[in-house]
């Protein structure tokens, strides 16, 4: 007789699996895949599900001002804003402040060489923020500290005003105040490192 194929035991387990991680992308904010679960229909797939990542860029960051504090810091163009992921390590225990600076350049030993906070003219984040601020840095015992966050009005490698590329982002460590630093720059930077452009493997 016509109508629908049986599938075999195999096949009903591989799409009810499917059909699970498919509930479960639902409930995260994806619509209309859970009728591909009902019937007799091939299980879906993930594929335009979610935006594809863009652009990348990233800053190694190295110590600066005598301190020992590295890291790594990736800038991901995720639709019209950017993704910042961000690790360091050997920071003070605590509140660390982070920015994207104006200049490209982490050549001085106290990161004086990276300027001022980078504020484009006319492309606000809103409020009073300006374009290099980041949300704060939380170490944790061991001097561990993670970021992931947004961030709005900012592209990756466009060549636009609000592009990351080319400038550095430095760390500055609120607990060292030094108002004899050279240059008027305060010895609180302790780690600097210029964006550049990165491949999507890397």
């Amino acid at each position: 007789m016509g109508g629908v194929p049986r599938r075999s035991d195999g096949e009903r387990a591989k799409h009810s699996g499917a059909c699970a991680v498919f509930r479960l992308v639902l409930a995260l904010g994806a619509s209309g895949v859970l009728a591909a679960c009902s019937g007799t229909s091939s299980p879906p797939t993930l594929s335009g599900l979610f935006p594809e990542t863009g652009n990348r860029a990233s800053a190694a960051l190295m110590s600066s001002n005598g301190s020992s504090v590295t890291g790594r810091v990736s800038f991901v163009q995720r639709g019209p804003n950017v993704t910042v992921f961000a690790t360091l390590f050997d920071l003070s225990p605590g509140t660390h402040s982070i920015y994207i600076h104006e200049g490209g350049n982490c050549s001085s030993a106290n990161a004086a060489s990276a300027g001022p906070v980078w504020n484009v003219p006319g492309v606000g984040r809103g409020g009073n923020a300006r374009s290099g601020d980041m949300p704060e840095l939380q170490a944790n015992s061991e001097g561990l500290a993670k970021l992931s966050a947004e961030l709005r009005g900012l592209s990756v490698r466009t060549g636009n005003a609000n592009d990351v590329v080319g400038h550095s982002v430095v760390v500055h460590d609120r607990l060292v105040r030094d108002p004899q630093a050279q240059y008027g720059v305060p010895n609180e930077r302790v780690a600097c490192g210029v964006i550049g452009a990165q491949k999507a493997s890397e």
